[in-house]
């Protein structure tokens, strides 16, 4: 009678003929178990995966010690062997290709695609080698396996197509994950994945789009993010007739160049497309980096052109085909420029400077002063740049600046009736703040020209407003407002006011 060996001796049998194999396979559970903790979430299926495989190929090495005991015969009719090595050799390709794309390529960022395609061709030829070594006829594998391939292909053409295509997209490198892309001009957005069979893209609106590989093969594709982020806008604007090229290119370029997100190179510029019936057409071109705010930016650009040609005097027309019919009688028109000559009026008598002028004066001047209107954050007036006019506030609010970059200083804000700028008008002094719109403003602006005729006729005017600015002087160093300023002080602002206007010194 003859006894079969016990449990443990036919585990040992099994253990020792797969040689150094049982022992790679607890060392990959120990590694899956290191890896589950460090690879991101999305790839914890393949950890899940790979403890599977490398756990049944141990757990096969029982089964086959209890229920099937070494046969004699050949090895490729042990089946259930065989299959045992392939559970060994999955556990393997699975456990190299994480080490690979997830610790040691992991800052490369592989494509999920191009990483699937690696480990599937892995698994390919692990099996190949598997069962070439168990002296299986892999030729007669291959022919079944090319017959069943050809009517899968068949069944699914399309989607094949699909893969085919995403597999083109990853080779030919022109689309990355992060992209801003447009297809056929009518789906924009920024990819997010480039999978088997779809890209996937979120657009502006934050949707997420789902579009076939093949379309994007066949489509016409923009990228916004390649060769580099610099992409330029296009804004059509439309100028009258009267108004000189030159002068309108002039004054928009310097209201789109304040833009802090225009780029500086390539510099923005302005082309004249065409004239039309009954205008000029423009085009404004600008570069930036931000193709999501695109949308943004153009209404920025717009917003900043439309106050910079409406403080030029630059008409933008209606339509010909409008026809817009006011009644306008000579009781409306008088009462009108009643009410904006009162305003002036009262402006002028907020500025000290001017309380030494007489009714006659102050009329003269009233008329001579421009009004300009500026939008929000726009720069009315910039530290250092030359300058020869005063600015007085009519409505709104602005800030006063001092210093550059991240030295910028916030002095004061002003507000409707105060003014601004009276050093440089009255001594061409260069602008000692940085004076900026903080609300839509409407300001009047006495300029050199506007005052000069009447400080000519009475010089003797210079001495009292040299008093009045060393004042302002004082105040801006903040010293005491009792202290008055020394005579020195007025004479030499006397002497620079002389000079700027070219009249005689003469103290009042």
């Amino acid at each position: 009678m003859i006894r079969s060996a016990p449990l443990p001796s036919h585990l040992a049998n099994e253990w020792s003929a797969h040689g150094v194999l049982p022992i790679i396979a607890v060392a990959l559970l120990l590694i899956l178990l290191v890896l589950r903790i460090v690879v991101p979430a999305s790839e914890r299926g393949r950890v899940k995966a790979g403890t599977f495989f490398a756990g049944s190929y141990l757990a096969s090495l029982v089964a086959l010690s209890v229920f099937h005991p070494p046969v004699a015969g050949p090895a490729h009719h042990d089946w259930p062997r065989l299959l045992s090595l392939l559970l060994f050799s999955f556990a393997v390709v699975i456990v190299a290709g994480l080490l690979l794309f997830d610790v040691v390529l992991v800052r490369r960022q592989v494509p999920r695609i191009l990483r699937d395609l690696t480990q599937g061709i892995a698994y390919l030829v692990t099996a190949l080698i598997v069962l070439t070594r168990s002296a299986i006829d892999v030729t007669q594998l291959f022919t079944a396996s090319v017959l069943t391939t050809a009517v899968i292909g068949l069944a699914l053409q399309e989607t094949l197509g699909n893969v085919v295509a995403g597999l083109t997209l990853q080779i030919e490198r022109d689309l990355e994950i992060g992209d801003w892309i447009s297809l056929d001009d009518k789906i924009a957005g920024q990819i997010r994945e480039i999978r088997w069979r779809a890209t996937t893209i979120v657009t502006k609106n934050g949707d997420l789009t789902l579009i076939p590989n093949t379309a994007i093969t066949r489509g016409m594709i923009k990228n916004y993010s390649r060769p580099t982020t610099a992409h330029r806008q296009w804004i059509r604007l439309r100028i009258h007739f009267r108004h000189p090229p030159g002068r309108v290119r002039e004054v928009v370029l310097e209201a789109v160049r304040a833009l802090p997100f225009v780029r500086i190179d390539p510099p923005p510029d302005c082309v004249l497309n065409d004239f039309k019936d009954d205008a000029a057409e423009y085009s404004v071109r600008y570069w930036m980096d931000d193709f999501r705010r695109d949308d943004t930016m153009d209404s920025a650009v717009r917003n900043a052109v439309w106050y910079a040609l409406h403080r030029a005097g630059m008409e933008i027309p209606f339509p010909s085909r409008n026809v817009n019919v006011t009644e306008i009688n000579e009781e409306r028109a008088r009462r009108k420029d009643d009410e904006e000559y009162a305003r002036r009026i009262e402006a002028l008598s907020r500025v000290d400077l001017f309380g030494v002028l007489d009714a006659e004066r102050i009329d003269r001047l009233s008329r001579r002063m421009k009004m300009l209107i500026f939008g929000p954050d726009e720069i009315i007036l910039r530290q250092g740049d030359p300058g020869d006019s005063l600015y007085v506030l009519r409505s709104g609010t602005v800030a006063v600046r001092t210093g550059a970059g991240e030295a910028v200083r916030h002095i004061r804000t002003m507000s409707a009736g105060q003014f601004f700028g009276e050093m440089s008008l009255m001594t061409g002094a260069p602008r000692s703040t940085t004076v900026v719109a903080a609300s839509d403003v409407e300001c009047y602006v006495v300029d050199k020209e506007a005052f000069q005729a009447i400080l000519q006729e009475t010089p003797e005017l210079a001495g009292t407003i040299s008093d009045v600015l060393a004042r302002h002087q004082m105040a801006d160093q903040e010293q005491a407002a009792n202290t008055p300023p020394t005579p020195a002080q007025k004479n030499q602002l006397l002497a620079r006011i002389a000079l700027f206007f070219g009249i005689k010194p003469r103290a009042s």
